[in-house]
């Protein structure tokens, strides 16, 4: 049985367009006084639904706000390239804290939603009262030659594949398609049976979106984020940091230790077994781990 309520649901005005959220609370009047958790999404252009199928129970202990960034599922608009900045995406986080009258709040940032979560603590860090980084981006560099160092594991005739289809173009064929699902099986998501709940969610990813800021190919950026990296400002963050990452990640053990010497207040913790999808694929350990490192902070 849960134990929050929908609070209420609204929506912000931001540059561009209109953000909607939710609001969910504790029934223990305090633990609804605690510091709200808000939940940044992936992709770019992906939905906060399957965080919220995910990671519901968090909002048992204290408030859990969800929304989606806009030009995603929940928070529709037509995007042009100057919309899709990561400032403007780091205003809009600030609009939506401002809205809700709070002063401070955990920031929970996934994949794409790590990278905005850094970037916002780095320049809003009396905003940020924790955060934790699950799976981040938080250089563009590392990420493609992460990602390339993975797909060098891969069988020869796979590899080949990869790189004929991005020479070609040709990354919407059915060779290229089996060959990232392969890789997928492996780095993004390995638990078969919790495959359905990513399928359930993966049509709301605004393609239009992801393919402006990323582009066709996880061993390459053709988008906006090409350039993205946070490496060189993560010892500014002050905040305690929970760094989060799945054993065969594309946000990898390696990248996330190295991210780990530079934020001075920050743990790491690997969940084992799991892929980038790591609160899919030990959905237990994953939990266990973000409320672990909230009640040992205090929050």
């Amino acid at each position: 049985m849960m134990r929050h309520t929908l609070e209420k649901t609204g929506t912000v005005s931001v540059i561009g367009g209109n953000i909607h959220y939710r609001y969910y609370e504790p029934h223990d009047p305090d633990k609804a006084a605690k510091t709200p958790v808000v939940f940044l999404h992936g992709g770019p252009g992906a939905s906060h639904a399957i965080i919220y199928d995910c990671l519901a129970e968090l909002a048992d202990e204290r408030p859990a706000i969800f929304y989606d960034q806009l030009g995603s599922y929940y928070s529709p608009a037509e995007l042009t390239p100057d919309l899709m900045t990561v400032d403007r995406f780091s205003d809009e986080l600030l609009r939506l804290i401002e809205h809700l009258e709070k002063d401070k709040v955990i920031l929970l940032g996934h994949s794409w939603g790590g990278a905005l979560a850094a970037y916002f603590t780095i320049h809003n860090p009396t905003k940020v009262a924790a955060l934790i980084l699950s799976c981040p981006l938080l250089s563009t560099k590392k990420w493609i030659d992460d990602c390339n160092e993975l797909l060098a594991e891969l069988p020869e005739d796979v590899q080949k594949t990869v790189r004929s289809c991005e020479a070609n173009g040709t990354t919407d064929s059915a060779a290229y398609q089996a060959a990232d699902e392969l890789f997928s099986s492996r780095h993004f998501l390995r638990s078969q049976e919790n495959r359905c709940i990513w399928l359930k969610h993966r049509h709301k990813t605004a393609k239009q979106v992801y393919m402006t800021m990323w582009g066709p190919s996880e061993f390459s950026c053709q988008g906006l984020l090409k350039d993205f990296d946070v490496f060189p400002q993560l010892s500014e963050i002050v905040a305690p940091t929970l760094l989060l990452c799945g054993e065969y990640d594309t946000a990898t053990p390696k990248t996330m230790k190295e991210a780990q010497q530079h934020i001075a207040t920050s743990t790491l913790n690997v969940i084992s077994n799991s892929g980038h999808l790591a609160f899919l694929d030990n959905n237990s350990a994953y939990v266990s781990s973000v409320e672990t490192f909230l009640v040992t902070h205090g929050f």
